[in-house]
């Protein structure tokens, strides 16, 4: 969730030595061969809507962008969303706008809220300013949600007398029942809200609109039989964001990723939001992305942060970058990827990342669906290549059913031309 708050992910899910430090790469790994399986075909279904239009377009990696921070190159990415406004239309992405469905400001609201605004505050940071929960037990309020989203995403032609489509959809954010915390409303209470909204959601648009909820770590089909999207924003323990992911929390995301595959509407589009790894630089780093200028010693500091807030190239972010966005293109039908920053990384903004020169991997359309070879071992077969991960312990040297070889170490993602 883009506005993520300490004293509700306190009471989250993991515990224990889930948030054992970040998975590793071991010294000598084994080396295993293995037989690919035969690849199942596959290929696009022609395009019969807008929907599908823009799915044809799809490139080999396919990113998304979260809300709308500086980078306004929306045509870089295949989902973009922002919270004010709708993206610019375009043949080659989804253009979504955010809903606030569980809490609003009411100092920048939506006309005719008021009435469903509690006296509760929803717990946000100061940095978001005053919050209110709406009152979610309002018989009324799922009602004029669904007329709020139908004049965000229609346009009235006044000569034609007809309404057209100007957004692709809606993100609801922080779509799950844990909300005791914030609006202060039972499971039981947001469960059924949730399920009613989302139904008449999907009632009133049909198969033409995108409703894509924020689930975090959540595996709650509640709302899946009316939604078509997810956003997996998977933050990590509180105050605990500078290693990256235990292996556990990697085999988790493999579980997720497929669980919402198989249970989403169509076109079951998947946004993967793994978060990098941000540690403090040594000196030598500092002066060496800071330039040859050498560096004040009262001035290292407050260098260093702006620098580490910044630098997401270093060796192990690309290693899990890749190892992600191969698990994003590979596992589910229609995925996206985007590694980017912790919450607390930047003060200016969540959600800021690299585009990185690896997204520019041209290898065609799939002519596969995704296969596993094994546990922690997978591949998509491309028109000019393959797209393989593993995050197993182990070296594999896979042999595919066109002869073509490929060696892959632990914990990597490979984007292979053949």
């Amino acid at each position: 969730m883009k506005k993520i708050i300490s004293i509700l992910i306190l009471s989250l899910l993991f515990s224990g030595n889930a948030y054992a430090g970040t998975c590793k790469t071991p010294k000598n790994p084994k080396e295993k061969f293995v037989l690919a399986p035969e690849p199942v075909s596959y290929t696009r279904k022609s395009p019969t809507n807008r929907i599908e239009e823009v799915l044809s377009k799809r490139k080999t990696i396919n990113v998304f962008k979260a809300w709308n921070w500086e980078n306004e190159n929306h045509e870089n990415y295949g989902l973009n969303w922002k919270n004010v406004g709708i993206p610019p239309i375009s043949e080659n992405y989804f253009s979504v706008l955010e809903v606030f469905w569980n809490y609003s400001y009411p100092n920048r609201s939506y006309g005719g809220i008021d009435k469903f605004l509690t006296n509760k505050s929803w717990g946000h940071a100061k940095e978001y300013g005053k919050t209110l929960a709406t009152n979610l037990k309002d018989e009324n309020y799922s009602d004029y949600l669904t007329d709020l989203i139908n004049k965000f995403v229609t346009s009235y032609n006044s000569e034609t007398k007809k309404y057209s489509q100007i957004g692709d959809g809606i993100l609801l954010d922080w779509w799950h029942n844990r909300h005791e915390g914030s609006g202060g409303f039972s499971k039981k209470t947001v469960k059924n809200f949730r399920i009613e909204l989302s139904k008449k959601i999907k009632d009133e648009f049909g198969e033409n609109l995108l409703i894509i909820g924020n689930v975090n770590w959540d595996k709650d089909t509640g709302t899946h039989d009316y939604i078509n999207g997810v956003f997996m924003e998977l933050y990590k323990k509180p105050y605990k964001y500078t290693g990256g992911y235990s292996c556990s929390q990697i085999n988790e995301m493999d579980e997720l990723l497929k669980f919402h595959d198989q249970n989403l509407q169509e076109p079951r589009l998947i946004a993967f939001n793994p978060w990098r790894i941000t540690k403090k630089l040594s000196k030598e780093k500092v002066q060496e992305l800071f330039g040859e200028k050498k560096i004040d010693k009262k001035d290292f500091k407050s260098i260093e942060k702006i620098l580490r807030r910044n630098y997401r190239s270093s060796p192990e972010n690309i290693k899990f970058a890749k190892l992600f966005t191969a698990m994003a293109m590979v596992i589910p039908e229609n995925g996206y990827i985007l590694y980017g920053d912790n919450n607390p990384d930047n003060p200016n903004g969540d959600h800021r990342h690299d585009f990185y020169d690896f997204y520019n991997t041209d290898l065609g359309k799939e002519t596969s669906i995704g296969m596993e070879i094994t546990e922690g071992v997978g591949f998509k077969m491309y028109e000019k290549g393959v797209i393989v991960y593993n995050y197993t312990k182990e070296r594999y040297k896979i042999k595919f059913t066109n002869q073509k070889e490929v060696t892959i170490d632990p914990l990597e993602g490979m984007f292979v031309e053949f």
